[in-house]
């Protein structure tokens, strides 16, 4: 028999703020929140079934004790609302015993700081974005590019390469829990409709990380570092003509509103994950580390549905807005994206490790 666990979401206002919109790895500032006048999105309570009876732990051997999770993300952020999926799964699950306190839109740490503070064992679990970390964890750098994965079954590709991630974040004593689904990028653009790489040449494009930057020169395009916060005056200044991002910087922070054009893709947005300390991890039992293997499955299930419904929200507020020319790329279209970005692997694979190039291997399998 099953029970069914709800993890609800019952927040008044519901923004989305993409993990990946801040700099690269030498930014210091805690992601901004996103203005706070949208509605809210119809966002459901996700329902997890769970074996009564046939758990992987034994609850008698489930201790009472805190954890704290920190992140630079707003609490009604879609990056917000996703992990506190997993401190509800890991109090559900506990019944109660084991609570994950949230510190988060930077009140403890940016997310510039959480590899730092997750490895001088200051919190217990963080969010890990690609681009932030792959300074330190070069093996990460596969992971960063634009079009490290453009299929349509994330779930799959997410456990398909749990494997190679969670040894490449081992040698830093660091325990990988799970990736977080970010949704979709879109290229907006202030000069022209952008359907093949070409349309990108000769304009400055917004990107953040090393080899974002270098995907965007790959397509024709100038690289340039803007806060974002500052990102929609910078389009109204035209200091800036375009840039690749989330669904979730493009509708909360109102960059529709000053980019006429708008083409939406299936390439994945920037890789993040949920990780923990792997001394906190090692302190703890077995049982109660089977609870937290399974909760960070709840996350990423719930993580990825939570995104998929807001995705709907924030397409209809754009089509309803009819400010913009909206372009989806076919297939072949965005083959020439992807195969742009990919040609960078050549060049990568002389400055990541041994597990750098097994992820770019796998990577390159998965995308066929």
């Amino acid at each position: 028999m099953k029970k069914a666990i709800s993890i609800v979401l019952a927040l008044a206002m519901v923004f989305a703020l993409a993990a990946c919109a801040g700099g690269g790895t030498t930014t210091t500032d805690p992601t901004p929140a996103p203005p706070t006048t949208d509605p809210t999105p119809g966002v459901s309570a996700p329902v997890v079934d769970l074996p009564d009876g046939d758990l992987a732990w034994n609850p008698d051997n489930i201790r009472e004790q805190t954890f704290i999770l920190a992140h630079g993300m707003a609490e009604t952020s879609q990056v917000g609302m996703q992990y506190h999926q997993f401190a509800l799964a890991v109090e559900a699950l506990s019944e109660g015993k084991m609570i994950v306190q949230e510190r988060i839109a930077g009140t403890l740490v940016a997310d510039t700081e959480t590899l730092d503070a997750i490895m001088d064992d200051t919190i217990d679990f963080a969010h890990s974005m690609g681009s932030f970390v792959s300074g330190t964890i070069s093996d990460i750098s596969p992971l960063t590019i634009a079009g490290y994965y453009g299929g349509d079954n994330w779930l799959g590709f997410a456990e398909d390469t749990h494997g190679i991630i969670s040894d490449i974040y081992a040698e830093y004593g660091i325990k990988y829990m799970g990736a977080l689904y970010q949704g979709n990028s879109v290229i907006v653009c202030t000069e022209r409709q952008v359907q093949v790489p070409a349309d990108v040449s000769g304009l400055a494009f917004r990107a953040s990380g090393t080899w974002v930057a270098r995907t965007v020169q790959a397509w024709g395009g100038a690289a340039t570092t803007i806060g974002l916060a500052d990102l929609s005056d910078a389009f109204s200044k035209k200091t800036v003509q375009g840039t690749a991002t989330g669904l979730n910087i493009v509708v909360p922070f109102k960059i529709y509103e000053v980019a006429e054009y708008i083409t939406f893709t299936t390439i994945s947005e920037g890789f993040a994950a949920l990780i923990m300390s792997g001394t906190r991890w090692e302190k703890l039992n077995e049982d109660e580390q089977a609870l937290l293997t399974e909760a960070a499955k709840i996350f990423v299930q719930n993580a990825h549905d939570l995104a998929l419904e807001l995705s709907v929200d924030y397409v209809a507020t754009i089509e309803n807005a009819g400010l913009n020319e909206i372009y989806y790329l076919s297939d072949e279209e965005q083959i020439e994206f992807v195969d742009l970005a990919q040609a960078l692997y050549v060049d990568m694979a002389s400055e990541v490790g041994d597990k750098g190039n097994e992820l770019i291997r796998i990577l390159q399998e998965i995308n066929g």
